[in-house]
């Protein structure tokens, strides 16, 4: 689910974190660009893990005196890989689209109908999906805990984000389609 990446870029310290220890000011700068931020065929970033290898540092004293160096660095990726079981909650049902699931972290996870099980339909008066399944109707109620296998990531160049941009109509740069269709992959509470 987490994989550390090499990774290689400038890192800009301005002159209030001069108190810092260096390794400490380089990783709160490189958190500040990288945590939370999805990287096209990487993955989300959640934080840095160590830094490799830093240059000498540039001081730009014409400017307002904040330094500059090249650094190498580990950063902790969510990436789960094809096949990987990993538990989330129902986030919400479409008819359509199939199931949203969240972990606490991230939140575009989606199981298609065809990745349901054999023998689920979409409740128009309840408005979820529904495994029936000999002689039972499962819900998958929001917010129940459910298991997933993981099967196809899916990246998406959004562009540079504005100020004022309406969320709602963004795309995810960062989708997962993940599959609840076999034996002890669903709700939890199905399994217990």
């Amino acid at each position: 689910m987490f994989v550390l990446t090499l990774m290689r870029d400038n890192v800009r310290t301005h002159p209030s974190d001069f108190i810092k220890p260096r390794a400490q000011a380089l990783v709160d700068g490189l958190n500040a660009k990288y945590a939370n931020k999805v990287l096209h065929n990487v993955g989300l970033c959640i934080r840095v893990w160590d830094i490799v290898e830093a240059s000498d540092e540039t001081v730009h004293i014409v400017q307002d005196g904040s330094s500059q160096c090249k650094v190498t660095f580990r950063m902790i990726v969510f990436r789960p890989f094809k096949g990987e079981i990993m538990v989330g909650k129902v986030a919400g049902n479409d008819p359509k689209h199939g199931v949203r699931v969240s972990m606490e972290f991230f939140g575009d996870i989606t199981i298609p109908p065809a990745f349901l099980q054999a023998g689920t339909e979409f409740d128009e008066t309840e408005g979820v999906w529904v495994w029936r399944y000999d002689g039972n109707d499962l819900y998958m109620d929001k917010g129940e805990k459910i298991r997933f296998r993981m099967e196809v990531e899916q990246f998406t160049d959004v562009g540079p984000v504005r100020l004022g941009d309406d969320e709602t109509l963004r795309e995810s740069p960062y989708r997962l389609l993940v599959s609840v269709a076999e034996p002890g992959l669903g709700l939890t509470s199905w399994w217990e």
